[in-house]
């Protein structure tokens, strides 16, 4: 199997090339091939709900730790089926050369809510801190034109090579990628999965 030719950098054909041979890995996963090439990875994630310990109304549904803003509040995992799903689009960005996450859930979420959902907590300090506005942000959808979070990928390029020599297979890219920027909104990738790529 080739080599990326420039790491961190991809070309259009060694994006698409990585992301055939990590898309069988990812049950919940499925490749586009248009104009732009992307993989999209769903996920169900199951909604906490805050409700005050006397079990009235709900407080709000996305809270860090409910001490943040009631003693009393408990956090519940819904039992009636409140899900979010949350759809994965990884593109190539054209100008940054690097893939980038573009994230949609259904039913749609503001930005504090959907940051809840997907950051995990051990990464939120350094989203909140990256950038202008943190690493989250929105932006249209490249593919489908629709409003879209995503991780900014100004950083992309220097936290790969901070982690690798460089010498690295185009079909070992994405699980790389995954391991860095999917990790930091809860893209992450099970051990079942990346035994299969063994």
């Amino acid at each position: 199997m080739d080599k990326v030719s420039a790491f961190p950098y991809l070309t259009t054909d060694e994006f698409v090339k990585a992301c055939t041979h990590v898309q069988p890995l990812l049950s919940d996963s499925a490749l586009f091939v248009d104009d732009s090439a992307y993989l999209r990875i769903t996920r169900r994630l199951a909604a906490a709900s805050v409700v005050n310990a006397d079990g009235q109304e709900p407080v709000d549904s996305h809270l860090e730790t409910p001490g943040d803003y009631d003693e009393e509040a408990i956090v519940k995992h819904v039992q009636n089926g409140s899900f979010v799903t949350v759809h994965y689009d990884i593109l190539l960005s054209p100008s940054y050369r690097v893939p980038v996450v573009y994230m949609t859930a259904s039913p749609p979420l503001s930005v504090s809510h959907f940051f809840d959902l997907v950051v995990p907590h051990h990464f939120r300090d350094a989203m909140r801190e990256t950038g202008v506005m943190g690493a989250l942000s929105m932006t249209d959808h490249p593919s489908t034109g629709m409003p879209a979070y995503f991780v900014h990928p100004c950083r992309t390029a220097d936290t790969m090579c901070a982690t690798t020599s460089g010498d690295i297979h185009v079909r070992d890219y994405m699980l790389l990628w995954l391991g860095i920027v999917g990790a930091s909104v809860g893209l992450i990738v099970s051990s079942t999965d990346l035994r299969r790529a063994d």
